[in-house]
């Protein structure tokens, strides 16, 4: 039989003396006027019904206040759970990325707070306010867990006890599939909204289908590797590139961009696959006697930065990469690529590849201003990403709020994700926050440009369109351009 919470209540210090003269135990043990905060329950939805949002059902099968898991307490506002009285009904959402101090995803931690940040200017209705809760999956760092553990682990925790409506991630489309299977047992259910910045594999375009009119729960700001893999074929075609060798992650993300590139190239291609970085070495060891040319290429896909700068330094050691053209996965445009490969500064020349989204033009401007405010740090393209999937949370939960009779479920979150083409043109900025609400409540669309560049969604895959743009290096080894 279900439990469902009980409160308890104390009785008047008359009564007790009434019923006991030697009751200081009692008297001490409650107040006269107040209810103990504790209940039975069975899940924590129980306790953030009956107590609010910090609170959490323990193993005894009572309610008490949350303690937050150790690889989930970076959290915006700070005081979200220390003083839940500032925040009424709040509305938590949440995010599974690598906290990595080196090669991690830190930019796109900060971008995800600047988000909620600028919702809560103006807050949702009546000054209602979102929180966030990051959590970390990188491998073995308080703990054993490997990072697909540490994320389907966080995401368990961020839905079931924190009730988050919304995660934003995971970055890798491995993570991301694990993750999403997870949720969608029944234990779960309510399912949560998933929203990546940077999972492109193919095989996720599949993996939540729209059912008629029905949303889909996994959305993404970022193309999928069917429409990277295309694009890099085309600029190596056009770069004169005949023959080309691809080092590619055995995996969803790196095997999916891998047979992409093969559909798309016309000359003559050999795939090589690693399973892990520790196969690498190996790889670029065997390409190396190959022999060098102008229309020669190697080419890397590997979903990790870490996996980026061992394939750079490694072949920096053999003279056949100075002489090829070398393209990159959409993975390698991070500021960590180039802060652990400086040892391969020789072959930044030769370094091409492909990235969704322009972060360029006056949106991504005013974002990268606050950005720099806010952090005192430069955001990359991926924490361009992170930030309009972060505001595609949000803007779920507005829809859901007017529309959807306040049911704050990821269903009705990506009802509200349906209706982000077609209306009121929108720039996705705490500045437009207001006209967002407006036009929600009114049951209108709105059609929105991200600071990654303009983001379209297909009406029937609920996959994103985006113009790529095609980088170098800066001269100075500091940064990218694009060509």
């Amino acid at each position: 039989m279900s439990r469902a919470p009980v409160l308890r209540t104390c009785l008047t210090a008359s009564v007790l003396v009434a019923v006991a003269a030697a009751t200081a135990v009692l008297t001490g043990a409650c107040s006269v006027v107040t209810k103990v905060d504790f209940a039975e329950c069975q899940v924590s939805a129980d306790c953030r019904g009956a107590f609010g949002h910090n609170s959490v059902c323990g193993e005894e099968g009572l309610c008490g206040a949350v303690a937050l898991d150790a690889r989930c307490k970076d959290v915006y506002p700070e005081d979200l759970f220390t003083r839940p009285e500032n925040y009424p009904d709040a509305i938590i959402l949440g995010s599974l990325l690598n906290h990595a101090k080196e090669g991690g995803d830190q930019l796109m931690i900060n971008a995800a707070t600047l988000a909620v940040e600028g919702a809560n200017s103006s807050g949702l209705t009546d000054g209602r306010l979102f929180g966030i809760v990051h959590c970390d999956y990188q491998e073995a760092v308080v703990d054993s867990k490997t990072s697909v553990e540490a994320a389907v682990d966080g995401a368990k925790y961020l839905v079931d006890e924190l009730g988050a409506v919304a995660i934003v991630g995971p970055g890798t489309s491995s993570l991301a599939e694990a993750v999403f299977r997870e949720l969608q047992k029944p234990e779960h259910a309510p399912q949560a909204l998933i929203v990546s910045p940077s999972a492109t594999s193919v095989s996720l375009t599949n993996i939540d289908v729209r059912d008629g009119d029905q949303p889909g729960l996994f959305w993404r700001t970022a193309p999928p590797d069917s429409q990277i893999g295309a694009e890099l074929a085309g600029r190596m075609v056009a770069e004169g590139i005949t023959t080309a060798t691809v080092i590619f992650e055995s995996g969803s993300y790196g095997s999916g961009l891998a047979f992409a590139l093969e559909n798309g190239f016309t000359g003559e291609l050999a795939l090589l696959s690693f399973e892990n970085a520790a196969g690498i070495g190996a790889l670029v060891d065997q390409v190396s006697i190959k022999t060098a040319g102008a229309e020669v290429a190697v080419v890397f896909i590997g979903s990790e930065v870490a996996q980026v700068t061992e394939f750079l330094t490694r072949a920096s050691t053999y003279p056949f990469y100075e002489g090829v053209r070398i393209f990159l996965g959409d993975t390698a445009k991070a500021q960590g690529v180039l802060e652990g490969s400086t040892a391969a500064a020789k072959l930044y020349p030769n370094i091409r590849g492909v990235f969704p989204g322009t972060p360029q033009g006056p949106v991504y401007n005013l974002f990268k201003a606050d950005f720099k405010s806010a952090f005192n740090l430069d955001p990359d393209s991926f924490a361009a990403l992170t930030y309009d999937a972060t505001w595609l949370a949000i803007y779920g939960a507005a829809w859901a709020e007017f529309q959807r009779e306040g049911q704050l479920t990821g269903l009705d979150l990506a009802y509200g994700l349906q209706r982000l083409s077609g209306g009121t043109a929108i720039n996705v900025s705490a500045g437009s926050w207001n006209t967002v609400k407006k036009e929600f409540k009114a049951g209108r669309s709105i059609d929105i440009t991200g600071v990654s560049g303009d983001l379209q969604y297909d009406p029937e895959t609920e996959e994103c369109t985006a113009p790529f743009s095609y980088w170098k290096i800066t001269d100075d080894g500091t940064g990218f351009e694009d060509l």
